[in-house]
């Protein structure tokens, strides 16, 4: 029996494909007996057994009960430890049990038909471990053409299995991150809506309580002025606050625009002290402008200044009430210019260094109330300056002040918007 099914395995290369053969083909209708086989020459068992022990797929030779009569080494290695393991036992104790019912239905199919072809199946092995496999299988006949067997191929896909699970799993976290954008810009626009709706009634507050505020209508009582004075800061502030929520989320859906102009060094520098200097007055702080360059610049005016705002702006929270000072300064080096801003305050944890230009830098500080700020405004400088095609770092020690520098090309074209370092 085992003899026939390997001479049928060996002519089709491996496995023959036999259905509905006519008993005059006397190659496949011999009956499957090994001693009614008729061999040509002494060497053709060893050459056939070969073949089919040596083939890289699984095969096994059943009768049509399912009783596996014969194996190949692959099969034995896949499903148990030793060929004892596997010949005579049911081909349904190789078959997972998720398969069982499928595994059936398969059996009945090729004893009708004489053919299965690439059928999926999951099968089991001994230690209990599972995979998919492609199961093909062909007919034996005996010499009166009844059918008494079948040779079988087993194909072990888990790789492709794999590779399908690999792409499955791309595609889940495709899904997921096309939410999450369609969640964060849900997010962006709700805080661009909430911003500028925001801005409509602080303007009128800010206006009246300028308008209070003037001795000319009318004077005020300390405790007055000094109300009215409150309202227009926390104004102030509170329109501050939405302008830079409105800029980090133009950052990050890289919708800010940048346009490019010419102006010389130490004009803007001289615009950024006049700009400024009303900021230094409450604590007295020595405001200096060290600016020696009279380059012309090309780059976005606007939002340079924005910069310069911000970081003066930190720095005058951050200095000593008593004897602050914050330097600003410009110099020319190759095809650059080099920004600073000094100041002398308290400096920058070494710990917190690395948080710097991150959102919401300061609401895990501890001294945050008592300096404020959203936190956004390094964020933005960031953003500002890296569109602008330049790069800013600072340095800074503990107790004795902190050092802002940006660089910028001299001719500059301005860059797409890339959005903000989250």
């Amino acid at each position: 029996m085992f003899f026939l099914g390997v001479v049928c395995a060996a002519s089709g290369g491996i496995i023959v494909w036999l259905s509905n053969r006519k008993q005059s083909n006397s190659a496949l209708t011999q009956k499957y007996d090994v001693t009614s086989q008729k061999l040509e020459s002494k060497t053709d068992p060893v050459k056939y057994r070969n073949i089919y022990d040596g083939s890289p797929v699984l095969q096994r030779t059943v009768n049509t009960a399912g009783i596996i009569l014969e194996c190949n080494q692959v099969y034995v290695k896949n499903f148990g430890s030793s060929r004892e393991d596997v010949i005579g036992k049911s081909l349904f104790d190789h078959t997972a049990e998720k398969s069982m019912d499928n595994m059936r239905k398969t059996f009945e199919i090729w004893k009708k038909s004489g053919r299965v072809e690439n059928i999926e199946i999951w099968f089991k092995r001994k230690d209990g471990t599972v995979f998919p496999g492609l199961i093909s299988a062909n007919n034996i006949y005996d010499d009166k053409g009844k059918l008494i067997g079948s040779n079988t191929a087993i194909r072990d896909i888990s790789e492709i299995y794999q590779a399908h699970s690999v792409l499955g799993d791309h595609e889940k976290q495709r899904i997921q991150l096309d939410e999450l954008k369609k969640a964060n810009s849900t997010k962006e626009e709700f805080y661009m809506m909430v911003a500028k709706e925001c801005q409509i009634p602080i303007e009128p507050i800010r206006k009246y309580a300028k308008i209070l505020s003037d001795t000319s209508l009318g004077s005020l009582t300390a405790k007055q002025s000094e109300a009215v004075n409150e309202i227009y800061d926390n104004a102030m502030k509170l329109e501050q606050l939405m302008r830079d929520i409105i800029d980090v989320q133009k950052l990050s859906s890289n919708t800010m625009e940048f346009k490019k102009e010419k102006f010389t060094v130490d004009s803007f520098m001289n615009g950024i002290v006049e700009t400024c200097t009303p900021m230094m007055k409450e604590k007295k702080i020595e405001f200096v402008n060290s600016t020696g360059t009279k380059r012309a610049l090309t780059s976005d005016k606007t939002r340079l200044g924005e910069v310069f705002y911000n970081l003066i702006q930190n720095a005058v929270d951050f200095v000593p009430t008593n004897g602050g000072k914050i330097e600003i300064k410009a110099k020319e080096e190759g095809d650059s210019i080099l920004f600073y801003v000094k100041d002398n305050g308290v400096g920058i944890l070494e710990k917190r260094k690395d948080s710097v230009f991150k959102k919401f830098y300061q609401v895990d500080i501890s001294f945050k109330r008592k300096y404020g700020g959203s936190g956004f405004g390094l964020v933005i400088c960031k953003g500002i300056v890296e569109n602008l095609g330049g790069k800013i770092w600072f340095e800074s020690k503990e107790g004795e002040g902190t050092t802002f520098i940006i660089v910028l090309p001299l001719k500059q074209t301005v860059k797409p918007v890339v959005g903000l370092h989250k």
